[in-house]
């Protein structure tokens, strides 16, 4: 199956993850790898999204120490981050009710056997 380009909602999904708690780069590559079906985020695409984010001041980012002195960089919605994420959710949906439409009528085209 031919691959579309795909990416274009990895800031939505990186809002949505970091609207139910902070957390760092490490664990939203996970976050990402475990539930999105078709995930083509890597650690590139993640860190430059973040910042990207970041510098839009859609998110913050601090450091924080873990129990075994490592240094981690954190991150954590800001408001305009919370407006980020509700657009978002208004143009996916959006997008999805066309992605039904299109699914909706495929299904419903009778092949030709040839």
């Amino acid at each position: 199956m031919k691959k579309f380009k795909s990416g274009r909602h990895t800031p939505a999904f990186l809002l949505l993850f970091l609207a139910k708690s902070p957390n760092y780069g490490g664990q939203l590559l996970k976050m990402c790898e475990e539930n999105l079906f078709a995930n083509s985020i890597d650690s590139a695409i993640l860190y430059r999204t973040l910042n990207n984010l970041e510098e839009n001041g859609a998110i913050c980012a601090y450091w924080e120490s873990d129990n075994d002195g490592n240094q981690r960089k954190w991150y954590k919605l800001t408001e305009l981050g919370w407006q980020q994420l509700a657009e978002f959710y208004e143009d996916i949906k959006a997008r999805q009710r066309n992605l039904d439409y299109f699914i909706h009528n495929y299904e419903k085209l009778e092949w030709d056997e040839k």
